[in-house]
């Protein structure tokens, strides 16, 4: 076996060493032809290159693309123009920018529809198809790839086994798991009929398998993916083996083996961060947050759940993801410019050094009979090359700067935009349905009003005190948003040092009442007195966190309310346990902090108060954690940063 095993090694070295010989052979050959003076011929080098590049250099096969497009498009040239929309609806799709590439496939259509290129109309229609399917456009997809299978099906497309495994794949994503079933298998049983080069078979196997998953048959899930992983790699592309890896995760999650599920999740993410497999990234990382939540152990669970909403973010926010696309654009601008000023003073250099050389034969000619004055001469070279040298030691050191802080500038920018998509997606969910219940209420009880026919005092007053009823709700939720809007405009942002004992005191005041009713004890434990922060902010952390203990207090036994202060980290931590009826914290997930989510409705309130402790707390640079067990009682914990 020794004695094999050399050979057969050597073998596959050298096979890989000539594709890759033949690749840079291949990339030489186009970069010559990219260059030139035939404008078709250009083009057609490009989008070659992009072509190449794609699983090479994902940048690069971008950057090619786009100068391929823009070159057609100056040409008029169609062919090459349906051909750049081509690679760039691929790459768009590949990094996640959906609508993007949905824009290239419907500039395509037309194109393909006057050229008459029934293998692009098929493949645009099953593109969007995809992408509408992966955006959780159902219906939209369905619409596209039944186009496609009906053109497949009149010509006999080598594809049609795709088109129908992309239907049952669709199907499957919305619950009617019968029709998957039928239409994937009809694509496994043509794909084994009339084998087609590519990965076909590999996908087939892959969503067949995702089917039994969410009907709960993990055991013919695995058979399925555990096929896809047997075969060759030729048939096997780097997105389909994350397809593999994370529906294997997925089933060993369901099955709580959690050593293998975690170990299947993080080999997804090596390889779709490697290809930039944005929705591959982010559906593992979410996988690997539910695990380690169902494992309880929350800082884990909280670290991969960052991660899965950097990539949601990153996927589904396509204005944010036009404005740095936009910052990209300004900086390689910035950078060009910068290029430019550098090759300027390169030539400035180059002609200093002609000037030198000239010199130098100057003098060499004169030393014979001016030997002091070539010594001269010679001395105010020397004397210029260091200027020189100079110079382009502080341009080098410049020009470093600059990128560094337009680096800078790039990642702040790039964290303020993903903060404000969280808070414009909170406040659209308000004015969705917090303010939209209260105005239809008052759009109706004034409709009943305004019929002077039917409607009379006193007997119809009830209909006026549900308009007051509605109006004050309506002013309660714009009071809300005032609220919150002022905490994200800094208004009360004025820092003083406050004494905390005072303010545990001067909370307890205010919530006398509450505490005489519900003969609730306080226990307080304040080992840091001081601190440095706003005092409206401080005040409402401490009064909304007491406030809900008493409020969600056990029935059967009497309220105890601790409230501690203690030094964490570098940070002052501020808790408030009690004894309560606590939470289901593995239900609840990350809708706790959510603005006017309630969990228990056996007493009033409006779901605003723990929304409004974390983004105080954000605000002074801190955080919130809570644990809570059901019937035992629950502890929130807000870190606040000293410096």
């Amino acid at each position: 076996m020794v004695r094999l095993a050399a050979p057969i090694l050597f073998v596959l070295l050298t096979l890989t060493v000539n594709a890759q010989r033949d690749t840079d052979q291949k990339v030489t050959e186009l970069e010559v032809l990219a260059v030139s003076k035939n404008a078709i011929t250009r083009i057609n080098a490009i989008n070659t290159l992009a072509e190449v590049y794609y699983n090479l250099d994902i940048r690069k096969s971008l950057d090619y693309g786009q100068e391929a497009l823009e070159l057609a498009q100056k040409e008029d040239y169609k062919p090459g123009i349906q051909n750049a929309y081509k690679i760039l609806r691929r790459i768009h799709r590949r990094l996640g920018n959906y609508t993007v590439a949905i824009e290239y496939t419907l500039q395509n259509l037309p194109l393909a529809e006057q050229l008459r290129d029934t293998a692009e109309l098929l493949d645009a229609y099953t593109t969007l198809g995809n992408i509408h399917s992966s955006m959780g456009n159902f219906n939209e997809s369905q619409k596209y790839l039944n186009k496609a299978r009906l053109i497949g099906e009149k010509v006999n497309a080598p594809t049609l086994s795709n088109i129908l495994n992309y239907i049952g794949r669709g199907y499957g994503k919305s619950g009617e798991y019968d029709s998957a079933i039928y239409y994937i298998k009809a694509a496994m049983q043509r794909e084994l009929e009339y084998p087609q080069p590519g990965y076909g078979l590999s996908y087939i196997y892959n969503n067949l398998a995702e089917v039994y998953v969410d009907i709960g048959k993990y055991e013919e899930a695995i058979h399925f993916y555990d096929l896809s992983s047997s075969l060759a790699e030729d048939r096997k592309s780097p997105l389909g083996k994350t397809f593999t890896l994370s529906g294997l995760a997925r089933v060993y999650q369901r099955k709580k083996e959690y050593d293998k599920a975690i170990n299947y999740a993080l080999q997804s993410i090596k390889l779709s961060t490697q290809n930039l497999y944005r929705d591959k990234t982010r559906e593992a990382y979410g996988i690997l947050y539910e695990i380690y939540q169902d494992k309880s152990d929350y800082e884990k669970a909280f670290m991969y759940y960052k991660q899965y909403n950097v990539y949601k973010d990153s996927i589904f926010s396509e204005d944010r993801m036009q404005y740095i696309e936009n910052l990209k654009i300004n900086y390689e601008l910035e950078r060009i410019k910068q290029e430019n000023e550098l090759l300027k003073k390169d030539a400035e250099l180059k002609d200093l050094q002609l000037s030198q050389q000239y010199t130098y034969v100057v003098v060499f000619i004169i030393a014979i009979l001016f030997i002091l004055i070539a010594g001269t001469l010679v001395y105010r070279i020397s004397l210029q090359r260091k200027r020189t040298n100079a110079v382009l030691n502080q341009y080098n050191q410049d020009l470093e700067s600059q990128v560094k802080d337009r680096t800078k500038e790039l990642l702040h920018a790039n964290q303020e935009l993903m903060k404000q998509n969280i808070q414009l997606e909170q406040f659209g969910y308000i004015i969705a349905h917090n303010l939209r219940a209260p105005i239809a209420r008052l759009l109706g009880l004034a409709s009943i009003a305004g019929n002077t026919e039917h409607f009379s005092l006193p007997r119809d007053s009830v209909v006026l005190e549900k308009i007051k009823s509605s109006a004050e709700e309506l002013d309660t939720v714009i009071h809300d948003l005032n609220d919150i809007l002022d905490v994200k405009k800094g208004l009360h942002q004025a820092y003083e040092t406050i004494d905390l004992n005072k303010q545990v005191e001067k909370v307890k005041g205010v919530l006398k009442e509450k505490i005489t009713e519900s003969k609730a004890e306080i226990v307080e434990s304040i080992e840091v007195k001081k601190c440095n922060t706003v005092p409206a902010y401080m005040e409402s952390i401490l009064y909304n966190l007491i406030s809900n203990a008493i409020k969600y207090r056990h029935p059967d036994r009497k309220p105890i309310i601790i409230v501690s202060t203690c030094m964490k980290d570098n940070a002052l931590c501020i808790a408030v346990s009690d004894n309560g009826i606590g939470l289901d914290l593995k239900k609840l997930k990350n809708k706790l902090f959510s603005l006017y989510q309630r969990f228990h409705h056996h007493v009033e309130g409006k779901g605003l108060g723990l929304y409004l402790v974390k983004t105080q707390a954000e605000a002074l640079n801190g955080r919130i954690e809570v644990q809570s067990r059901v019937n035992e009682g629950s502890t929130f914990e807000v870190y606040i940063p000293v410096n």
